[in-house]
């Protein structure tokens, strides 16, 4: 009789051991740290992830792992004995340290649980119907859909800034996010549990119910979708930084230059020109059959079905720009003083300034291309990005030669450049300032002509067509 009671708790013990598991389910709390961890079921028994939230907000993910009835939990590089306490606390034991209590603040509580291979459909919705905690730098995250129910950008925002915009997509029973590809996958209405290739896990916890989509497709909507693309400006991120990125029309309503932007500074420029008869948009040497905002996202998509990415900037103004806010003029010698003004501030591009120089007959000039690196003697080093790290300077003839392997050579060619002492370059920095300001102010001209086949641009007190309600001619 003693032996079939001892079959029969070897048999249960063995058929639910998920039972034993969930003791250590849910969302438990250090006092001491304030340190959170959310413990959840895996994939398979006898392992499953843990999702960290440090005091100082920072989101990182570890597991749990389970023999027989004893368990252990990895957290940075230590790897704690965990045991439940009476009063349900969770003790986290470590050989040589002091143990660590959590208390528990919520159940699981995983709920109507989805898994992607077992219903696509509803996992593709609840994916999308919360803005997500995760595990991704503890970045907040939402999934919008682009141009497949089945596909789109995860949008991830930290300390309310744009930390990346990732495709997603979905295929054979797997999701792809970035480049990360996750085999495994189950999402509920707390939880996204993932496992990817390596057999690492992805964790995300919902935080609130995510803003309704709204889409404005260029095939569909395309003067809507072409007021969102002038409007403001865009953002991506890349390895480098940030940068910000104008869509402006110059060449016509449908046709301008994308001008991008770097802590201020122009990184790099593409013409853009959209087709109406075959419906593409070229940015540069790309070209996109299909393009659309989805909430504050600007979605491309190239033949191939590759997505680019661009996030509404939000420190910029909501302007739509029209062909009106564009100045042009012929380069021609009829335009010689308005080529001059529109010439006159000092320009950057890449890591250059630049400055056009007229000489009295406006019609000839130069155009001075230059930047200025700071050096610095320290100790015994000569140091400069432009020359390097360098100990001994030598001179023969008119060769200057750093040992470094830095060579010069002396030049007396005419120069229309002169070295500035901080002073001179802090007044001219001033002076710019003024320069751009009013080169960047918005006038109205009348253009007269005369019959003797002369032209003159009259200026008006006003910087916009929406401040003239009407023009007359009074002669005196």
């Amino acid at each position: 009789m003693q032996s079939i009671l001892l079959l029969i708790c070897s048999v249960l013990l063995f058929v639910h051991p998920s039972n034993a598991d969930e003791a250590i389910f849910g969302s438990w709390q250090e006092a001491q740290s304030g340190e959170r961890l959310d413990v959840l079921d895996g994939f398979k028994p006898g392992t499953g992830p843990i999702l960290i939230l440090d005091k100082k907000g920072e989101v990182s993910v570890s597991t749990w792992t389970s023999k027989n009835t004893s368990y252990q939990i990895k957290l940075g590089y230590r790897t704690y004995d965990v045991a439940t306490e009476p009063n349900g606390n969770l003790r986290l034991s470590v050989r040589g340290g002091k143990p660590r209590v959590f208390s528990k603040i919520s159940a699981a509580e995983e709920g109507q649980a989805v898994s992607i291979k077992n219903d696509r459909n509803g996992f593709l919705s609840k994916l999308q119907n919360y803005e997500w905690l995760t595990s991704i730098d503890g970045s907040l995250g939402l999934f919008n859909t682009t141009f497949s129910p089945e596909s789109g950008v995860l949008q991830l925002i930290k300390d309310k800034k744009l930390k990346d915009l990732m495709p997603w997509g979905v295929a054979s029973d797997v999701i792809k996010i970035g480049r990360t590809v996750i085999i495994e996958a189950r999402v509920s209405d707390k939880y996204f549990v993932g496992l990817d290739q390596r057999d690492k896990f992805v964790v995300f916890r919902s935080v609130k119910k995510a803003p309704k989509q709204t889409s404005t497709n260029l095939e569909k909507q395309r003067e809507q979708f072409f007021d969102a693309l002038m409007s403001g400006a865009w953002e991506t991120k890349t390895y480098g930084g940030s940068y910000i990125h104008k869509f402006r029309p110059i060449f016509g309503e449908l046709s301008g230059v994308k001008l991008s932007t770097k802590d201020d500074r122009l990184s790099s420029d593409a013409k853009w020109e959209y087709s109406p008869s075959t419906g593409a948009i070229k940015v540069g040497s790309a070209s996109y059959v299909g393009a659309l905002v989805v909430n504050n996202t600007l979605a491309f998509v190239k033949k191939n079905g590759d997505q680019e990415f661009y996030y509404r900037f939000p420190e910029q103004e909501m302007k739509r720009f029209t062909l009106g806010d564009v100045k042009t003029t012929a380069l021609n010698e009829n335009s010689l003083k308005k080529i001059r003004d529109m010439l006159t501030p000092q320009f950057q591009r890449g890591d250059f300034l630049y400055q056009f120089e007229f000489k009295n007959d406006i019609r000839n000039g130069f155009v001075h291309q230059w930047k200025s690196n700071p050096f610095v003697i320290t100790g015994e080093t000569f140091n400069s990005t432009s020359v390097g790290k360098s100990k001994e300077l030598s001179q023969v003839e008119d060769f200057i030669i750093f040992d470094n392997g830095r060579v010069f050579k002396m030049d007396a060619s005419a120069s229309r450049l002169r070295p500035k002492s901080d002073a001179e370059a802090s007044q001219d920095a001033s002076k710019q300032e003024q320069i751009q300001s009013v080169a960047q102010t918005k006038k109205i001209l009348i253009r007269v002509s005369t019959a003797d086949g002369k032209t003159q641009d009259l200026p008006i007190p006003v910087s916009g067509f929406g401040d003239i309600t009407g023009i007359s001619i009074i002669a005196e």
